[in-house]
């Protein structure tokens, strides 16, 4: 058996088995491992030191791609008042620039012809899409699809430059693609084979095509500057309407409520629970475009309703029946009775009359010698109260209405005994009427729904809150904003500058000042690929200061090189330049050629999964994988070294043992014999 495992060595001898294996191990362990430990450490002070350099770049980007048309061709807006007296009014609408939708960037958008659900493209059958001026990109199907498939694998394709989807309508099933990236110069073709061939999309063809284009593409636009003179004559409002006085406890058991806003339809209210609460829950949880809420004046409950929007095309109708009654409302504020009759009499019983919180007894009598009550003598005497309401009657062909408009805002109920029970009717009361907002710009008149006016000064949104007064002579300017633009130009440089100083201590070497030793040298400073996305940088900037777009350089608006490596913006070159040229400024900056959409593309190269820094950082990533791989190998062998250094001295530790024991029995021996 053997005398040891290779990892338990012997204390029986004159050996330090231990001791010996151990040193001997550190000596091989040193000279094996220590080349390897050492670069290592120097993969991983890289792969951190780039993970630093890439942090500066994606801060860079996110600055640079936060620079848009606007922020280099910002307006603003300035509100005025001309007019005489001590009383005039103030702030009656505040303006926007460049928020209206017409100003927008818009995407290409284009739809194909109608598929039959299933219709099934084949395996092997591919399309290229192509957006603007960049290089088409190639969709394979791997298998046969559907048209959702189609739309999958479109959309599983990096850098193909759009979004599909699909719509489906009458015709069928449409494939919808939209471009990632608006304006004039994203616009979308197709080339498409076999049973994608449907699909072909060229603007510049004259080849038919059953796909369509559904949104053109915009550029952005501006607000056109001038001097607006603008007055206020109506505010928009909601349709507002309150209920009479209800008491508190009161239940609504049986009948309908049905809500109408506008042009919508019609919804049929259901409350869970049959107190006032639940009425104006089951409102709210409805698509009536109303709110619902419950108001007590100390005594009773009052249901308030408003509609969602504001507008004269918002009005509100309510239709309430059996206990639901008490809500009926009509968008004229005028209650009718049932039909009655023409020839109807009444002899029995009276009615009660109640405006707001009056109540008035109405004893109607013969008042034009008829013989009999006649729904005439009703309408005099409800007059003759001068209660807040005018009665009349209408007639719908075959029976008379009994009518009561309100002279006021308050809720209506009458209500009969008797023979005077077929006249019972309640309305609800007209808090706010349903208006649309009126304004003059220029003199030319103009209504909105609502007082956020979008559509009236392209570019402009008025919002408004006050109305002007015949004494008051507002005006709005809109014009170009110099300071906006300088305040771009300031980001844009400090933007850059932050990145420079950012990699320049990532690169930074100290020179020793002891003779015979080396520089100290910042873990990025002999990274050829940290000069080249900086140089790839430095040219896009030159290239912008000596060939500007829209006339212009970057030198002409005062933004120019320093020694250091950074940028130095001169603000007096900058505001004259804006001053004389403000649209050449703006096209400098953001045009198709501009400074910053390079920029912005460059940085998406440079830092994208095939970009220098991504390539670079799995370069060091592998290298490192290898060394770790490297180390484990050299400590297998390292651990069958120790094994084999183990055993050797075992054995030799035994043999000097039994040596030393022999040579002890002889000594006594000998020992012995002289004696």
């Amino acid at each position: 058996m053997a005398s040891s495992t290779g990892t338990i060595s012997t204390s029986a001898g004159p050996l330090d088995v231990a001791t010996l294996v151990k040193q001997l191990m550190a000596a091989e362990s040193k000279s094996r491992l220590t080349n390897l430990t050492g670069k290592a450490s120097a993969f991983n002070t890289l792969i951190s030191a780039y993970g630093n350099f890439k942090g500066a770049l994606t801060t860079y980007q996110s600055a640079i791609k936060g620079l848009n048309a606007a922020s280099f061709a910002s307006q603003k807006a300035a509100v005025s008042n001309a007019g005489t007296g001590s009383n005039l009014t103030t702030d009656p609408f505040t303006a926007d620039v460049n928020t209206d939708e017409s100003t927008k960037i818009l995407a290409q958008k284009l739809k194909s012809g109608g598929y039959p659900q299933g219709q099934v493209f084949n395996a092997g059958d591919s399309l290229a899409i192509k957006v603007g001026t960049n290089q088409p990109t190639f969709v394979t199907l791997k298998a046969n699809a559907t048209l959702a498939g189609v739309r999958d694998a479109i959309n599983a394709t990096k850098n193909i430059g759009v979004t599909a989807s699909i719509v489906t309508d009458a015709a069928g099933d449409h494939l919808v693609l939209e471009a990632n990236t608006g304006g004039t110069a994203n616009t979308i073709k197709v080339t498409a084979n076999n049973s994608l061939a449907g699909l072909n999309y060229d603007a510049s063809s004259n080849q038919p095509s059953t796909v369509t284009q559904i949104q053109a593409p915009r550029d952005a636009t501006k607000a056109a500057s001038g001097k607006y003179s603008i007055g206020v004559s109506q505010l928009a409002q909601a349709h507002k309407v309150s209920s009479a006085g209800i008491t508190p406890g009161t239940t609504f058991e049986n009948g309908v409520l049905a809500i109408k806003t506008g042009t919508g339809s019609t919804a049929i209210i259901k409350p869970k629970s049959n107190t006032l609460a639940g009425v104006r829950d089951a409102i709210n949880a409805s698509e009536a475009g109303v709110n619902a809420s419950i108001v007590s004046d100390g005594k009773n409950d009052h249901l308030v309703i408003t509609t969602k929007d504001s507008g004269a095309a918002n009005n509100l109708r309510i239709t309430g029946t059996g206990n639901f009654s008490v809500f009926s409302f009509d968008p004229s504020g005028k209650l009718s009775s049932p039909g009655v009759a023409t020839n109807q009499a009444f002899s029995a019983g009276g009615l009660t009359l109640q405006v707001g919180s009056k109540t008035v007894a109405i004893n109607p009598t013969d008042l034009d010698n008829s013989g009999a009550i006649g729904l005439n003598d009703v309408v005099a005497s409800i007059n003759a109260a001068n209660a807040g309401v005018t009665a009349s009657i209408s007639n719908d062909g075959t029976q008379d209405h009994l009518v009561l408009t309100p002279t006021g805002t308050d809720p209506v109920a009458l209500t009969g005994t008797s023979d005077y029970a077929v006249l019972n009717g309640s309305s609800m009361g007209q808090l706010a009427k349903a208006q649309d907002a009126k304004l003059t710009i220029d003199g030319v008149l103009v209504t909105s729904a609502s007082n956020k006016v979008t559509d009236a000064i392209s570019g402009v949104t008025l919002n408004l809150s006050k109305v002007t007064t015949a004494a008051d002579n507002f005006s709005l300017s809109i014009s170009n904003d110099t300071s906006g633009v300088s305040t771009a130009a300031n980001t844009f440089v400090s933007a850059y500058n932050t990145l420079v100083k950012a990699v320049n201590s990532l690169t930074k070497q100290t020179p020793s000042t002891t003779k015979g030793e080396a520089n100290n040298a910042s873990p990025l400073g002999a990274e050829s690929s940290v000069k080249t996305v900086m140089t790839q940088l430095r040219g896009a900037l030159m290239t912008s200061i000596s060939e500007g777009a829209g006339g212009l350089s970057l030198s002409q608006v005062g933004i120019s090189f320093q020694k250091d490596g950074t940028l130095a913006l001169d603000a007096g070159k900058l505001s004259t330049a804006t001053t004389k040229n403000f649209e050449g400024v703006s096209k400098l900056f953001t045009s198709t050629d501009g400074v910053v959409p390079k920029l912005q593309k460059l940085m998406e190269d440079i830092l994208g999964d095939n970009g220098l820094v991504a390539t670079k950082t799995k370069g060091l990533q592998n290298s490192l994988k290898v060394n770790t791989d490297q180390q484990a190998s050299v400590n297998a062998r390292l651990l069958t070294m120790k094994d084999a250094y183990t055993n050797q001295f075992n054995r030799l530790n035994v043999t000097l043992a039994t040596m030393q024991s022999r040579q002890s029995y002889l000594t006594q021996q000998l020992a012995k014999l002289s004696k």
